[in-house]
């Protein structure tokens, strides 16, 4: 494991987080496809944070996530050329595009589309979407032959606002392609936080990275060089230094920086590592985990690949005390892995 942090989010209505990336961990490593995309020092194009994601023509980013019959998102798009864009993101079902959002290379309004290819055009924005501006964008797509409903934010105020048919056939989703297709040379745009939720919109939204400041409870990992978490407290991650171990039920947790700045309500906690498997390891997982209350909660297995990938899981709520995460509770956590069978 060549580094950790964790990544809370703040914002003020209730859901329920599947995903969130600000690439805050300063790579694009917890998505399963990465071609040509580019994460960038967030001051560059006016984003959250230290770092975004950029990508020119031909470039894109997809994510997997459990299939389902709706999705909401939200993110911060930035167009960088007079000419682009003409994918800011498509919606999959295996690996059939079922729908996209695309912004007309002619008119720059927002357009919702049905299908793969160009699609069928369904409603477009009023809203002109104009280069070197940051927007945020909130999309409801739920795929159905009737009664499917294809919505866009922009800004916080709605501006397609379709139902009717919006597939071509398949009535679930898992995964997203954010940037151009690969067969389009339309791009160049930046993105960032982006969030994934099963049940609300999402709104506005702030993404930190906590990296380990110290020692926590537990150091049980090998270290390859002096302090277990100073060995995994870079941003972007080192694979340098790391922590390593070929046996099972090896706990590291480490204490963490706080949040920064002024804080709303936390609606959710992920804890990621860079990790990958050498060899033919005895234990064949990780669990991420988080320590509240002088209590270890960790998280479902994950197993790590042979090339360096970011594992992570997700706490909607205190698992000390089920309820809300508050600032207090994150800031006085420690996070970590253990390796599983």
């Amino acid at each position: 494991m060549g580094g950790g942090h964790v990544a809370p989010h703040h914002e003020d209505t209730t859901m329920a987080r599947v995903f969130i990336d600000g690439f805050e961990a300063g790579d694009a490593k917890l998505w399963e496809n990465v071609s040509g995309a580019t994460v960038s020092a967030a001051s560059t194009y006016g984003m959250d944070g230290s770092y975004c994601i950029y990508m020119a023509e031909y470039q894109y980013i997809t994510k997997t996530l459990p299939s389902a019959s709706e999705y909401y998102l939200a993110f911060i798009y930035r167009p960088t050329n007079t000419n682009n864009t003409l994918n800011i993101m498509q919606y999959f079902s295996g690996a059939t595009q079922i729908a996209m959002l695309t912004r007309n290379v002619s008119t720059y309004v927002l357009e919702a589309r049905r299908g793969a290819g160009g699609g069928t055009l369904l409603a477009s924005s009023a809203t002109t979407l104009i280069v070197n501006t940051n927007y945020l964008i909130e999309v409801r797509y739920k795929p159905a032959d009737s009664g499917g409903v294809f919505q866009v934010k922009i800004n916080g105020a709605l501006e397609i606002n379709f139902s009717g048919d919006t597939t071509d056939g398949a009535t679930t989703i898992d995964s997203l392609r954010f940037g151009c297709s690969p067969n389009s040379t339309w791009g160049w745009m930046a993105y960032d936080n982006i969030i994934v939720d099963d049940a609300a919109w999402i709104g506005n939204t702030r993404i930190q990275a906590i990296v380990p400041t110290g020692a926590g409870n537990s150091a049980q990992l090998t270290p390859s060089t002096g302090n277990n978490w100073a060995c995994v407290d870079e941003k972007p991650p080192s694979e340098t230094d790391y922590v390593s171990t070929n046996v099972v039920d090896q706990l590291d947790t480490y204490a963490a920086g706080d949040l920064a700045g002024t804080i709303g309500t936390v609606k959710c906690v992920q804890v990621q590592t860079l990790a990958k498997a050498e060899g033919a390891p005895t234990p064949t997982n990780f669990k991420l985990a988080v320590r509240v209350g002088g209590t270890d909660y960790l998280s479902t297995n994950k197993p790590p690949l042979t090339i360096s990938k970011q594992l992570y899981a997700v706490w909607e709520t205190n698992p000390n005390t089920a309820a809300a995460w508050t600032e207090a509770g994150v800031n006085g956590m420690e996070f970590g892995v253990k390796s599983a069978a």
